[in-house]
């Protein structure tokens, strides 16, 4: 509170922590979804949705509309690939924590790519009747 008195929220600092807890979040949910047995769909979907579930919390909380989530950026999509990168590795058979570092490593790299290089995804358009 102090701090944030005399001086400007860090914004890209704030957005590197958060692209870690993407990672972290996102491997437990594939991890969760793992242990609870459920068919390969079904761990890419709950992985993507408990990743993004603190993103759109936040920005709730925030009032930031429209949420990160539904704009241009590069995030359910990093949580994705991280997920399927985790499925992939653990039907492959290898060590826990290949797959736990493996994946979070590629959706904290996959965020920062788009944070710092100022990637977005296309935007999507309704197809006029």
């Amino acid at each position: 509170m102090l701090y944030l008195r005399r001086r400007e929220l860090p914004h890209r600092t704030l957005m590197v922590v958060d692209a870690v807890g993407l990672a972290v979040v996102t491997v437990i949910g594939a991890r969760a979804a793992l242990d609870a047995q459920v068919t390969p769909l079904a761990v890419l979907i709950l992985a993507v949705l408990t990743g993004v579930t603190g993103e759109v919390v936040r920005d709730v909380l925030c009032g930031e509309f429209p949420p990160l989530l539904l704009r241009e950026e590069v995030y359910a999509t990093a949580a994705l690939a991280g997920a399927a990168v985790y499925l992939g590795l653990h039907r492959a058979g290898a060590p826990d924590t290949v797959d736990i570092a493996v994946s979070a490593a590629l959706v904290f790299a996959l965020r920062m790519a788009a944070i710092f290089r100022d990637l977005h995804l296309p935007r999507l358009r309704r197809l006029s009747a």
